[in-house]
């Protein structure tokens, strides 16, 4: 098998959607010899943030010293970066050797049970595969959607985040916050820690319900780990970031430490991912303990695409995969604390699945104008519908249904001193840096003439 056959075999499954069951992916998971079981684990879900924390904690266990995989959704330019170990997306060479071993055990398990793997599941599969043949002391997963039934909830993890629960995929997972945090406290394994910075009494009721009969410790954001500070991080030459102090009380602070991302929300996301990576430490051996300057080399230089990336200047350019009600507030709020502008354009492409009107609502509130565009996916919302919804809501707008002619235009609006934040999606983000690389390979080439 060729890597354009493994990735084509791949898409092919895309069509399947979402299908809640885990009986498939345990059948060719024990055809194989069970890989998920050759590591610790530690899952990650919740409605915003998942990624930020998965990468926090896989970085920190990486500077501890564990031999550290990295399961995470959705990718941005190609699925290799799904799947990493120590910081490394699998090599083509190594995805197709892993794919060419799997494809095999799903095709006897699809025959057996007469049904397909999704997309999802495939990727799940080789993750775990890979993980194994690696060697790895411990696998950080990300869960796609909810908890329940997700592919990746076949582990007994150690350490279970539910960074937070809002409403999305509602038609997946429910219409209302508590089945939503149901299905994500489906992923809570007997005698785990879990970790959570949700704040709704009835949100956390829930949670303590789950872990009562599993268990499991619950410890939650602002009682069994807090912020003492966050400041803003500014020298010259150097990007903004800020700087942060967490403790653990009656155990640990960690003080001084730098996080090279915006939005206060990563603060929070920070003091997940540390609280979750100081448990695991002790549940791995009771003598060794987190060190501060772990702490401190690790986030200080954590990376994460489209989440509050700039991309360029004059003006301004902004990344964000924000793309339900609560993220995109979190973001609006965000550019108006981290940035200084004269102008603040939208460039948005919107899933179908999302609460589009929502979205555009709070971006509306915020804009001097929002530039309707349509990314590539078969699911994104046609930018003619985005622009009547905007219309709908009296918010200033325009169309442009090519996506370079979008962005094109969103940057001249905004002129030098304005901010043109790309958003509505990760797959927005994803054809957004697409384009930035193939304009930036054009101007070098013309340089060169």
């Amino acid at each position: 098998m060729m890597y354009s056959e493994a990735v084509d075999y791949l898409d092919s499954k895309v069509v399947l959607g979402v299908k809640p069951s885990l009986d498939r992916v345990l059948r060719v998971l024990d055809m194989l010899g069970n890989p998920q079981h050759s590591f610790d684990a530690i899952q990650v879900t919740g409605t915003n943030g998942k990624t930020s924390v998965s990468h926090m904690i896989s970085k920190i266990l990486q500077e501890a010293g564990f031999n550290t995989g990295l399961f995470t959704s959705p990718h941005l330019e190609t699925v290799r970066e799904r799947v990493a170990v120590n910081g490394q997306i699998i090599s083509v060479d190594s995805f197709t050797s892993v794919m060419d071993k799997i494809v095999p055990f799903i095709e006897r398990a699809e025959k057996e049970l007469g049904e397909e793997l999704t997309y999802f599941e495939v990727v799940t599969v080789l993750c775990f595969e890979f993980f194994r043949a690696s060697g790895i002391d411990v696998g950080v997963l990300e869960v796609g959607m909810g908890g329940r039934w997700d592919a990746t909830n076949v582990v007994d993890s150690k350490v279970c985040v539910i960074t937070n629960v809002g409403l999305d995929h509602v038609k997946e997972l429910g219409p209302t916050r508590t089945q939503i945090a149901r299905e994500k406290a489906g992923i809570i394994s007997p005698g785990s820690v879990v970790v959570t910075a949700e704040v709704a009494r009835e949100i956390l009721e829930i949670f303590s319900q789950e872990c009562l009969k599993k268990n499991a410790r619950l410890c939650v954001f602002g009682r069994d780990f807090k912020l003492d500070y966050v400041l803003p991080y500014r020298v010259r030459g150097e990007a903004p970031a800020q700087l942060i102090s967490i403790i653990i009380p009656n155990e640990e602070r960690y003080s001084d430490i730098k996080i090279p991302l915006l939005g206060k929300h990563q603060t929070v996301n920070a003091a997940c991912a540390v609280f979750a990576c100081k448990r695991f430490v002790e549940s791995s051996n009771e003598q060794r303990r987190l060190e501060t300057e772990t702490v401190r080399s690790a986030l200080g230089s954590v990376r994460i695409p489209g989440r509050l990336e700039v991309v360029g200047e004059r003006p301004l350019l902004v990344l964000d995969g924000a793309h339900n009600p609560d993220g995109v507030s979190k973001l609006v709020s965000s550019l108006a604390s981290e940035f200084e502008y004269k102008r603040l354009i939208f460039m948005v492409s919107i899933l179908d699945d999302k609460d589009a009107w929502k979205i555009l609502e709070i971006l509306g509130s915020a804009a001097d104008l929002i530039v309707c565009a349509q990314n590539r996916s078969a699911r994104a919302i046609p930018a003619a519908k985005l622009a009547r919804i905007c219309e709908a809501l009296r918010i200033k707008h325009e169309l442009k249904e090519d996506f370079a002619e979008a962005m094109n235009y969103a940057c001249e609006i905004a002129q030098p001193e304005g901010l043109v934040c790309v958003t509505g999606s990760l797959y927005t983000v994803s054809e957004a840096r697409i384009f930035l690389r193939h304009q930036s390979a054009s101007a070098e080439m013309r340089q060169d003439r």
